[in-house]
C-alpha cells in the first residue's frame, strides 16, 4: 500500500515558489515544540517573513539546500540543510547539518522522511562531506526515534540554562 502512494510521490530541489508551503510546514513543526518548550519556541509575529527568507537564503546558496517531496503540486515533506565549517585545527574541515525534516502529520511512516534523507545524504556527497549532524529536542520522541532508525547517533550533549 505504502508503495504506491510513494511511487506517485517526487523529490526535487525547491523553487522560491514553494516557499509558502514551507513555510507551513515549518510552522507546524515549530508549534509542535512550543508545546514542549513555550517560552524558548515562542514564534515571533513576523515568523512567515522570517521563516521565508531563512528558507530563501538556503534555496539560493550554493552550500546550502531546501529537497522537497512533492505529491502532484502539493509538498508532502521537506528536507534542508548546509554545510557547515569546523575548527581550522581539525583535519575535517567541515560537516553536513540538516536543519529541518518535516513530513506532514497524515503522511507520517510511509518512508518520506527516509527517502528525503537519503536525497540529503546524497547532496551532502556530492559536497565531498563525510559526516552529517542534527540537533533534535530531547522531548521530540517521535523525532528521536526518527533519527535513530536513520543511523544517527549520539556523539554530543547540547546543553542549554536559563538565567
Amino acid at each position: 500500500m505504502y508503495y504506491n502512494i510513494i511511487s506517485i510521490m517526487h523529490t526535487r530541489l525547491a523553487t522560491i515558489d514553494d516557499i509558502p508551503q514551507l513555510v507551513s510546514l515549518g510552522k507546524s513543526l515549530l508549534e509542535l515544540h512550543g508545546t514542549w518548550d513555550p517560552p524558548y519556541y515562542q514564534l515571533t509575529q513576523d515568523f512567515d517573513s522570517q521563516f521565508g527568507q531563512f528558507i530563501q537564503q538556503h534555496i539560493s546558496h550554493p552550500y546550502q539546500f531546501v529537497i522537497v517531496m512533492e505529491k502532484d503540486t502539493q509538498i508532502v515533506g521537506f528536507v534542508s540543510g548546509f554545510v557547515k565549517s569546523l575548527y581550522p585545527w581539525f583535519t575535517v574541515k567541515s560537516v553536513g547539518h540538516i536543519t529541518y525534516l518535516i513530513t506532514l502529520p497524515d503522511m507520517r511512516q510511509l518512508g518520506i522522511g527516509e527517502i528525503l534523507e537519503e536525497k540529503a545524504l546524497q547532496w551532502f556527497k556530492e559536497k565531498n562531506i563525510q559526516y552529517v549532524e542534527v540537533y533534535t529536542d530531547e522531548k521530540n520522541i517521535i523525532g528521536g526515534i526518527v533519527w535513530d532508525k536513520l543511523g544517527y547517533v549520539p556523539f554530543k550533549k547540547f546543553l542549554r540554562k536559563t538565567i
